[in-house]
């Protein structure tokens, strides 16, 4: 099985010639590489069938204009079919799921479960607000804001856990999981967004003591949307969980890993 991150959380996973993508994404920088933006495009046009974690713009917002006009099957909740619906994906693109369901595409069995989105806590919003590069772009701040009141996340984020060539993946779209949610253990590989708190190391130190990962790879750490976004260092994080026996690194954007 095959592994890939392009930026966010926008992930592939590829068995047999089959792909499925999570969350596609462009991302819109002040400064953007159009060579790297181009890259993504090609890319992500190639997937056999997309799924959504949840509802913002940062998982949904491209995914109108990358597939319209094409037969590709988009898995979402409620929320997220409807804006996408709203910003021009027909019906017939859209697929309804919830958690609970499993299903298979390809080669690949998806069973969903209930997620949670992190909480973005004070120190976070007090960094965003008084930044050097917030201040410089208060106009783009402001059009980021309404894009997030648009773009609803309304408490329907969800896990995936992706089975393929005896192999078990979990796939989260936000930093948190749901109290009342049982969680399979030990999966092969954990995908772990590493943003949205002042100290994502402390946030997911719960989380991977309850899911118990053979290993875990990093994504949505990267400055995809500034200003409200920032890189967030990984090193010590990925380090200091190695050491303690879960190999863990962050994807970089187009490699692709052998799973």
């Amino acid at each position: 099985m095959k592994l890939s991150w392009y930026g966010t959380a926008s992930v592939m996973l590829e068995s047999d010639g089959y792909r499925l993508l999570f969350d596609p994404f462009l991302g819109i920088p002040i400064q953007d590489s159009l060579c790297r933006r181009k890259l993504r495009t090609v890319k992500l046009r190639t997937a056999n069938a997309v799924l959504v974690t949840h509802g913002h713009f940062d998982h949904i917002l491209d995914i109108p204009r990358l597939y319209k006009g094409s037969d590709i099957k988009v898995y979402a909740t409620k929320t997220p079919c409807r804006t996408l619906i709203s910003h021009g994906l027909p019906k017939k693109n859209l697929t309804l799921i919830s958690p609970g369901v499993s299903f298979k595409l390809g080669n690949f069995t998806i069973h969903v479960y209930q997620g949670r989105h992190c909480r973005f806590d004070l120190g976070v919003m007090v960094k965003t607000i008084f930044k050097k590069e917030t201040l410089l772009h208060t106009k783009r701040l402001y059009e980021l804001i309404k894009l997030n009141r648009r773009f609803e996340e309304n408490g329907e984020t969800l896990f995936y856990e992706i089975e393929a060539e005896g192999k078990r993946i979990q796939l989260m779209g936000s930093m948190g999981t749901d109290i009342d949610t049982l969680y399979p253990t030990g999966a092969d590989v954990l995908i772990l967004p590493f943003q949205g708190t002042g100290d994502p190391s402390r946030t997911v130190r719960p989380i991977i003591e309850k899911l118990q990962p053979k290993s875990i790879f990093l994504d949505h750490y990267d400055d995809t949307f500034p200003p409200m976004s920032s890189q967030i260092g990984t090193e010590v994080f990925s380090y200091r969980q190695t050491q303690s026996g879960i190999p863990t690194m962050a994807m970089k954007f187009g490699k692709v890993y052998e799973i």
